[in-house]
């Protein structure tokens, strides 16, 4: 046990002691104010003799009660109806016992013992003990939120529905706040002039710059998962015209069995990802529930933007004990840190190792038997793998491989290849490396009991080597940003509704799946800089130039997230489909990575590029092929239409 850890331990075991300490105080006053109400407050001999043995066996009885109804690891700040529901039955059990004890033993003590004091105490109890349990909750909720508004940002909220609620419920309990939300926007006739958790719905979202001047707001939370990129430029666009910069949104995914609840942490600022077209998107947690709760999790590439958030993701679900692993030692520290403080009471181990190295990858397997597995780790730079092929093919081929064979020799039940749309008719090393470590996974899973499954999806906005922290630094630096060519599409999706649908696909799907992610439309790089621009109150050719610099080795204009001959089968997730993998090689895998771990010792580029070759005859080196959309097929939201 760490530092850490035991400072988490530390402040659960205070809050322990402050809970017995109050309740021990509760209890003793019900007790005499019980008998003072019996013996209308004058005192009898009997009562002062009696009362020190009588409150320890009342004290003792409650806390058995109050221990079994677990009321001592309640969270302070949200205590609910569920916990004062418990603090009643708690009452009631512990005074029927005391009545049986008191009534069913001749003990001198017990002798004409009032039944009323019994009634009274147990009412007593509960309301003294409830009434502190509640305190903070209160005091946050009522108290506070009227006071000290005068260094806060003031706030309105977009949409006066269960989100907008549930947003407004954890932030009256949130103590380090920024912002005072002081009314509800919403577009609903029927909710004008309501109020919600003493907040009045001021008007409609056409109304916003008259509000914002009347209330003088600072900053707006747009609360409409289902919101649009149509919708956020609108409210956009107003809070600009009004003088309003901060503009904030929930960022959460919607659930389709209403486990999920929104927390003041869901808000974030408004980005690029917001304004170019994505959906919302609908998860069903009862099912990934089903998949991940109370298993061996182990996440490769863990301290990744994807990785990562597959991590922060999988505790939702609880887990047994979750491992991450990664070369990266400052980033997977700081991912540990980061889970411990958030999930303390779920194990979790950290494993720092290339995922080429077999034996290690071996042993890990052996020591830790993980049940279920996220291979994202990866080499996904398409320029600087052009020039170090050799090192795409050690993580990307042979460590997949590694990985994928660790998990047949200890029977791992379940196994995830994080793959891409570069490995598509690809022509890029870092392309083909994917979909050959696609074809070891697929072939893996059609001769094992074990279910393999891959998940492609495009580019996330984002992460390492996007796009996005690109431009964000050449704004930074006064401009220009470099955009290779006007034409230049991609599939976007933020990391959150990835790693979500990763592992809905994940949930459902069977033995050598390959899951194929709705990425919505492809959007052209020039819009994303132009909106990125606009987002930092700058104006595009104006106040930041945007310049072409042509199309680098190994890219293409437009990713496919299918081949031609592949197509999509439908799946009981809109977002999710399933590619048909006819023409999928049976390959001998041993074989295939024999041939590539030759190739790893002085062979040449042509050597290795007649291999991609053998393996993925679609792949092309120079990238020419695949400039536009390839013949006469059509590639719209993922599904392939042949002509």
């Amino acid at each position: 046990m760490n530092l850490f850890t035991e400072n988490i331990n530390l402040v659960n075991f205070k809050r322990k002691l402050t809970f017995i300490f109050f309740d021990v105080i509760a209890f003793t006053i019900s007790l005499l104010l019980s008998f003072q109400v019996k013996f209308d407050f004058s005192a009898s001999g009997d009562f002062k003799n009696n009362f020190l043995p009588l409150l320890i066996i009342f004290i003792a009885i409650k806390l058995v009660f109050f221990f079994y109804f677990k009321l001592y690891d309640i969270s302070w700040r949200f205590v609910s109806l569920h916990e004062l529901a418990n603090i009643g039955k708690a009452c009631l059990f512990s005074n029927s016992v005391l009545f049986i004890i008191i009534y069913g033993f001749p003990l001198d003590m017990f002798k004409g013992f009032p039944r009323i004091v019994l009634i009274i105490d147990m009412i007593l109890t509960f309301l003294l003990s409830s009434g502190f349990k509640i305190s903070k909750r209160m005091y946050l909720e009522v108290v506070r939120r009227n006071i000290g508004h005068s260094q806060l940002k003031k706030a309105l909220i977009i949409g006066a529905g269960s989100t907008g609620e549930q947003l407004l419920r954890d932030w009256n309990r949130t103590e380090n706040r920024k912002i005072y939300p002081i009314g509800f926007i919403d577009d609903d006739p029927n909710k004008q002039n309501l109020y919600l958790q003493g907040i009045r719905v001021l008007g409609i979202t056409d109304e916003l710059p008259s509000i914002i001047r009347q209330y003088h707001i600072e900053s707006i939370i747009i609360a409409v998962l289902s919101a649009d990129k149509g919708f956020h430029k609108k409210i956009l666009t107003l809070c600009r015209k009004s003088g309003v910069y901060d503009v904030k949104v929930v960022s959460t995914i919607n659930d389709l069995s209403n486990l999920i609840q929104v927390k003041v942490q869901d808000v974030r600022d408004l980005d690029v990802s917001d304004l170019i077209g994505r959906q919302a998107i609908s998860i069903n947690t009862k099912e990934i529930n089903n998949y991940i709760k109370g298993k061996r999790i182990l996440i490769t590439g863990a301290a990744g933007s994807i990785g990562s958030e597959i991590s922060r993701q999988i505790y939702f679900y609880e887990p047994a004990s979750v491992a991450i692993l990664d070369i990266n030692e400052s980033d997977l520290a700081g991912l540990e840190l980061e889970l411990k403080y958030a999930h303390p009471h779920i194990p979790l181990k950290m494993f720092l190792c290339d995922i080429s190295n077999f034996e290690k990858i071996n042993k890990i397997f052996k020591d830790y038997k993980p049940e279920a597995v996220f291979h994202a780790a990866a080499y996904k730079h398409v320029p600087v793998m052009e020039k170090f092929p050799e090192e795409a093919i050690r993580v990307n081929i042979l460590g997949t491989y590694n990985l994928a064979k660790s998990a047949i020799q200890f029977h791992t039940k379940h196994f995830v290849l994080i793959s891409t749309d570069k490995a598509v008719n690809p022509s890029s090393v870092m392309g083909v490396t994917k979909r050959i470590a696609e074809i070891i996974v697929t072939n893996t899973g059609h001769k094992s009991n074990s279910q393999f499954v891959a998940v492609r999806f495009g580019n996330v906005i984002g992460s390492r080597g996007s796009v996005l922290p690109i431009f964000l630094e050449q704004i930074k630096r006064g401009g220009p940003l470099t955009i290779t060519h006007p034409e230049m599409k991609r599939y976007f999706m933020t990391t959150s509704e990835s790693v979500a649908l990763v592992l809905q696909a994940a949930a459902t799907g069977k033995n050598g799946d390959v899951f194929v992610l709705d990425m919505g439309e492809p959007v052209k790089i020039v819009e994303l800089a132009r909106e990125l621009i606009l987002l930092n109150n700058l104006e595009p050719d104006k106040d930041i130039k945007i310049v072409y610099t042509g199309i680098r080795e190994g890219e293409k204009l437009f990713e496919e997230i299918l081949t031609a001959e592949e197509g999509v089968d439908s799946t009981k997730h809109e977002k999710i489909y399933k590619a048909r993998l006819s023409n999928s090689p049976m390959l001998n895998i041993p074989e295939l990575i024999n041939e590539f771990s030759n190739v790893t010792n002085g062979k040449t580029k042509a050597d290795w590029f007649e291999l991609f070759k053998k393996y993925v005859p679609s792949f092309t080196s120079n990238g020419k092929q695949n400039l536009f959309f390839l013949g006469d097929t059509t590639v719209s939201s993922n599904k392939v239409v042949n002509k």
